[in-house]
Protein backbone atom coordinates (compact mmCIF):
# COMPACT_ATOMS: atom_id res chain seq x y z
CA UNK A 1 0.00 0.00 0.00
CA UNK A 2 2.89 2.40 0.12
CA UNK A 3 3.83 1.94 -3.69
CA UNK A 4 2.37 4.27 -6.22
CA UNK A 5 1.18 1.55 -8.45
CA UNK A 6 -1.06 -0.17 -6.34
CA UNK A 7 -3.27 3.26 -5.51
CA UNK A 8 -2.93 4.00 -9.73
CA UNK A 9 -4.53 0.76 -9.81
CA UNK A 10 -7.27 1.46 -7.54
CA UNK A 11 -7.71 5.00 -8.98
CA UNK A 12 -7.98 3.21 -12.86
CA UNK A 13 -10.47 1.02 -11.05
CA UNK A 14 -12.60 3.90 -9.53
CA UNK A 15 -12.65 5.27 -13.23
CA UNK A 16 -13.89 1.64 -14.36
CA UNK A 17 -16.52 1.49 -11.67
CA UNK A 18 -18.48 4.15 -13.10
CA UNK A 19 -18.45 2.47 -16.57
CA UNK A 20 -19.39 -0.39 -14.64
CA UNK A 21 -22.07 0.59 -13.12
CA UNK A 22 -23.21 2.82 -16.26
CA UNK A 23 -23.04 -0.43 -18.93
CA UNK A 24 -24.50 -3.10 -16.02
CA UNK A 25 -27.60 -1.21 -14.95
CA UNK A 26 -28.35 -0.60 -18.38
CA UNK A 27 -27.97 -4.29 -19.23
CA UNK A 28 -29.46 -5.31 -16.12
CA UNK A 29 -32.79 -3.22 -16.75
CA UNK A 30 -32.84 -2.44 -21.00
CA UNK A 31 -36.25 -1.02 -20.54
CA UNK A 32 -35.35 1.15 -17.68
CA UNK A 33 -32.76 3.32 -18.45
CA UNK A 34 -33.71 5.63 -15.02
CA UNK A 35 -32.62 2.96 -13.05
CA UNK A 36 -28.74 2.69 -14.56
CA UNK A 37 -28.68 6.49 -13.68
CA UNK A 38 -29.80 5.84 -9.96
CA UNK A 39 -27.09 3.83 -10.00
CA UNK A 40 -24.64 6.26 -11.10
CA UNK A 41 -26.32 9.14 -9.17
CA UNK A 42 -25.72 7.29 -6.03
CA UNK A 43 -21.84 6.19 -7.05
CA UNK A 44 -21.63 9.54 -7.65
CA UNK A 45 -22.99 11.41 -4.32
CA UNK A 46 -20.85 8.81 -2.71
CA UNK A 47 -17.87 10.66 -3.57
CA UNK A 48 -19.34 13.61 -3.23
CA UNK A 49 -20.10 13.06 -0.07
CA UNK A 50 -16.25 12.44 0.71
CA UNK A 51 -15.45 15.56 -0.47
CA UNK A 52 -15.72 17.39 2.81
CA UNK A 53 -13.44 14.75 4.46
CA UNK A 54 -10.99 14.76 1.76
CA UNK A 55 -10.94 19.09 2.50
CA UNK A 56 -10.31 18.55 5.88
CA UNK A 57 -7.13 15.65 5.42
CA UNK A 58 -5.56 17.47 2.91
CA UNK A 59 -5.99 21.07 4.24
CA UNK A 60 -2.41 22.01 4.75
CA UNK A 61 -0.95 20.78 1.76
CA UNK A 62 -1.67 23.39 -1.03
CA UNK A 63 -4.20 22.17 -2.82
CA UNK A 64 -6.80 24.42 -4.21
CA UNK A 65 -10.72 22.95 -2.83
CA UNK A 66 -11.36 22.88 -6.89
CA UNK A 67 -8.71 20.32 -7.58
CA UNK A 68 -9.96 17.79 -4.68
CA UNK A 69 -13.44 18.42 -5.14
CA UNK A 70 -12.67 17.52 -8.67
CA UNK A 71 -10.29 14.47 -8.43
CA UNK A 72 -11.96 13.01 -5.04
CA UNK A 73 -15.48 12.88 -7.22
CA UNK A 74 -13.05 11.38 -10.07
CA UNK A 75 -11.31 8.96 -7.71
CA UNK A 76 -12.78 9.13 -4.25
CA UNK A 77 -10.37 7.79 -1.54
CA UNK A 78 -7.93 6.23 -3.97
CA UNK A 79 -6.65 9.77 -4.41
CA UNK A 80 -6.97 11.40 -1.46
CA UNK A 81 -5.56 8.86 1.19
CA UNK A 82 -2.09 8.32 -0.69
CA UNK A 83 -1.93 12.15 -1.08
CA UNK A 84 -2.50 12.47 2.39
CA UNK A 85 0.36 9.83 3.23
CA UNK A 86 2.57 11.87 0.71
CA UNK A 87 2.62 8.73 -1.53
CA UNK A 88 0.85 10.89 -5.00
CA UNK A 89 2.35 14.41 -4.97
CA UNK A 90 -0.95 17.09 -5.89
Amino acid sequence: MVKKGFWYFLMTGAIVLYAAVGLLGFYIFPHSWIKAIIGLALLLLLHISEIPHAKKVLGGKGLSDRRIAVKTILFGFTWWVPVKKGILEK
